[in-house]
């Protein structure tokens, strides 16, 4: 059936079909097409330079075909705003910034545009982006994101105001005022989610909860810093596995496909000879009479058996080419250069060539069977079987196709595995071998990984790891093509993660980097890459990284094949017949840039699936998507001092109030679960801190003095008899995290301090009876503790320094004459809580203070 043709595109009043989309205001690259304003279908920005980050298909611009009236509005706005200065726009007394809309906002306006002219269509308001008014356009952008996340209406709102802009050069629009009278983007989007009241700083990027943070980067570092090394040794081997195929060999001799105009002159020399008979029935044969010239017959004379259908009909239709075929040779009958013969003998009376078609001609069995033979003969070489039943055979079968191309190479492996299934004799020798063991097995159940791509490969020197179940060994015993390529995604997409995470860099500019990136930047190492967000002019910017993203950047260029990208497809591109597509691009498979969503969804699943071999936390789940880990990491690096500046700085912020703007703080802008995760970072430390006592303890000795030791001490000691009571622990008592992690649950509201320890435990705290009711019990007041008096303090060896010399102040101060009587009462009163913490530190400690 037919498609419905498509409307004739409409004209514009306002510009030529032939002016080039991209004008003066744009660099366009030599040796690429130009779309131009009549190009009703799409147009491609490809030349203009398509960034890293952009797949082709993501870098044009679709315009509806269906709706002539929809397409020609939004040609002429897209024109309008890539060509700012264009004449029109300044005759119709629009002026708008002379830089150019950003070529992806572009694509964005229009395709919010043209869902918001369907929605229009939808709920009666006429087809197309005109006749609306304030009113209608807030009702459809509010019908439009109904359903939609604030952040994505105000992208909405914000296409409107651009359009109305342009309007007064759109066909079929009137100039509008703005439907929401200069309020806020962001504004608009709450008052139409009914949360006018919801507060918002500018950004609504969420951070990755440290729950999946830590274990992903822990992920990437291991394939970067551990695993990397195996891979790529991995890589090398298949390539020269792959290397030692037979090479292509002229057995599978191809003959030369011959064209119309070939055919033609090889019809006109063979009637130019008049030696050359024409053959005709003598009498009526398979429907054609008597004196009709044996046209197949005649097509394997003229061409030697390279072809039997110069003169055949078409679905019953003669093209022009072989009627004038036809013609020619009855020109030679009427002549009377013919030969008459019996249609069923024809070919043998004459001596017809057989007919070879066009292509590979067929190899000699003896040849066939020698090549088997060989093969077999090398005990390095091991038939691919079946370990599982799949969609072709049963296990313990051998996989025809896989072993015809061990043996005869990737090129001759299809026209050669049907010569080993169905010759007795071949197959015969292979199950004879079977038999003998020289198999390998294939596990070909997984339809992508079936054929050559599962046939594996020994790892004997793959790295060792601890698994999650204490076990060691190695992370991998065997390996096949199609296993490896995962590995390699997974690297990829592990020195991304890292890199992304800990640079602070945008998706765009991770992409753009490119080899020898490496650089010191005010004398600390730094990653030099392109910046195209909101910058035509894409310049050359650098980001600080410490040493192990500098790993990871090397371990990315070597992964790539690349001339300059370090992220780039798998697989190097592969010329075509057609070197070049419709638009001029050349044609080819591989290209730089990735979908960074989809590589950091395939990691996690893979890690959160292997995780148990390769000793690595399993991941939870999260929603992970790049530009998220630049807000965490603004987030973790906001605590440090002057973070203010620095990460505006990392950030590639505008400039504003010391090199700092709200963007940068709302970057830094920490969510409740990393404030949490801070507060889990103070625990781990104060459980640290108490490791030391827990070894002297174990060891008998008092650790502590002050109202709270005996407390302090028990807690220990239940530490200690856990560990000692279960093997697992007892087997890891040098492992300071496991000592650690105990000590953070049986002390869990442990408070450092420069003179005491807290134990905070609110009844018995002091420092809460100078709080009023409602607040206490939250969190120690350590500059109002009484540590000679509160039950929850205790005075370490570390402190013993601080209180005898307070002791020796206190009394060179009570030995002062002059010193008031109120005074002196005071000193005294202090002296006495001093010494009775340095007396018991003197006598529970003795000579080790």
């Amino acid at each position: 059936m037919m498609g419905r043709p498509s409307p004739e595109p409409l004209s514009s009043a306002s510009f030529r079909d032939d002016e080039p989309v991209f004008g003066d205001g744009h660099q366009v690259r030599d040796g690429f097409t130009v779309p131009v304003f009549g190009d009703v279908g799409r147009w491609s920005g490809e030349c203009i330079g398509r960034p890293a980050n952009r797949q082709p298909a993501g870098w044009e611009v679709a315009f509806p075909e269906e709706d002539p009236l929809v397409n020609l509005q939004l040609r002429e706005v897209a024109f309008a705003w890539l060509n700012p200065t264009h004449s029109v726009l300044r005759r119709a007394g629009v002026f708008l910034a002379a830089e150019p809309m950003a070529f992806g906002t572009v694509k964005a306006h229009c395709f919010k545009l043209q869902a918001l002219a369907r929605r229009g269509g939808e709920l009666g308001l006429g087809r197309g982006l005109g006749g609306w008014d304030k009113e209608d356009w807030k009702l459809i952008v509010a019908d439009q994101g109904a359903e939609l996340d604030p952040s994505t209406v105000a992208t909405y709102v914000s296409g409107v105001r651009a359009l109305r802009r342009v309007a007064a050069v759109v066909s079929g629009i009137d100039p509008f005022d703005d439907p929401w009278d200069g309020l806020a983007a962001t504004k608009v989007a709450l008052q139409e989610h009914s949360d006018e009241s919801a507060e918002t700083d500018g950004l609504s990027t969420p951070d990755i909860p440290p729950s999946a943070w830590w274990p992903l980067l822990r992920a990437a570092w291991t394939y970067i810093h551990v695993l990397a090394p195996d891979i790529f040794s991995w890589r090398g081997d298949f390539e020269r596995r792959t290397a030692a195929l037979p090479e292509p060999k002229p057995r599978a001799e191809r003959v030369e496909s011959l064209k119309p105009a070939d055919l033609d002159a090889l019809l006109n020399t063979w009637l130019a000879d008049p030696d050359h008979p024409v053959p005709l029935l003598a009498q009526e044969w398979k429907g054609s009479p008597a004196g009709t010239p044996i046209w197949k017959t005649l097509s394997r004379i003229v061409t030697n058996g390279r072809n039997q259908d110069l003169f055949t009909a078409r679905r019953d239709r003669l093209t022009k080419r072989v009627t004038a075929r036809r013609a020619a040779v009855l020109q030679a009958v009427a002549a009377g250069r013919c030969v008459t013969v019996h249609g069923p003998t024809a070919w043998s009376t004459l001596g017809t060539p057989a007919y070879q078609p066009q292509g590979r001609r067929p190899v000699p069995g003896a040849q066939l069977d020698e090549d088997v033979k060989r093969w077999l003969a090398d005990p390095d070489n091991h038939i691919p079987v079946r370990a599982v039943d799949d969609l072709h055979d049963k296990a313990g079968t051998p996989i025809w196709a896989t072993l015809a191309r061990q043996i005869w190479g990737p090129r001759d492996a299809a026209r050669s595995h049907p010569c080993l299934k169905t010759n007795r004799a071949r197959s015969a020798m292979i199950m004879r071998a079977i038999e003998t063991g020289q198999v390998v097995l294939v596990d070909s159940a997984e339809r992508s990984r079936a054929g050559w791509r599962s046939l594996p490969m020994p790892c004997p020197q793959a790295t060792v790891v601890t698994r999650s179940d204490g076990t060691s060994g190695p992370w991998r015993t065997q390996i096949t093509q199609g296993e490896l390529d995962d590995e390699l995604r997974m690297l990829r997409a592990a020195c991304y993660i890292f890199i992304a995470a800990l640079s602070m860099m945008r998706d765009s500019e991770v992409q753009e980097i490119e080899r020898n990136p490496l650089v010191t930047y005010f004398g600390s190492p730094a990653i030099t890459s392109r910046k195209t967000k909101l910058d035509p002019a894409r310049p050359e910017l650098f980001w600080w990284i410490s040493e192990p993203v500098a790993e990871a950047v090397a371990v990315a260029e070597a992964l790539s094949w690349h001339p300059t990208h370090l992220f780039a497809t798998l697989e190097p591109p592969r010329q075509s017949t057609r070197p070049r597509r419709s638009d001029g691009r050349p044609r080819k498979v591989g290209r730089n840039g990735i979908t960074p969503g989809d590589e950091i969804d395939f990691f996690i699943e893979r890690i959160n699936t292997t995780h148990g071999r390769l000793g690595v936390e399993e991941i939870p789940a999260a929603h992970v998507r790049p530009h998220m880990f630049r807000k965490t990491m603004s987030a973790i690096a906001a605590r440090e001092p002057d973070s203010e500046i620095a990460v505006g700085l990392q950030l590639k912020h505008a400039a504003r109030r010391a090199m700092a703007n709200r963007t940068s703080q709302a970057y830094g802008k920490m969510a409740p679960e990393w404030a949490k995760e801070f507060d889990q970072e103070l625990e781990q430390a104060a459980a640290l801190k108490l490791v030391g006592l827990l070894s002297a303890r174990r060891d008998g000795e008092a650790v502590a003095v002050g109202p709270g030791a005996a407390r302090l001490h028990a807690g220990l000691d239940k530490v200690i008899e856990t560990m000692d009571s279960d093997p697992q622990l007892r087997a890891q008592i040098a492992d300071e995290r496991v000592e650690a992690a105990l000590l953070v649950s049986e002390f869990p509201e442990l408070h450092l301090g420069t003179v005491n320890h807290c134990m905070f435990d609110a009844p018995q705290a002091e420092c809460q009876d100078q709080l009023p009711e409602d607040q206490r019990g939250q969190a120690p007041l350590l500059g109002a503790c009484e540590p000679s008096r509160c039950r929850n303090s205790v005075v370490t060896r570390s402190h013993a320094p601080i209180w005898i010399s307070e002791e020796d102040d206190l009394m060179v101060m009570a030995k002062d004459r002059r010193m008031a009587p109120p005074r002196r009462e005071s000193v005294l009163i202090r002296l006495a809580d001093v010494r009775r913490i340095t007396d018991a530190l003197k006598d529970e400690m003795g000579d080790n203070l």
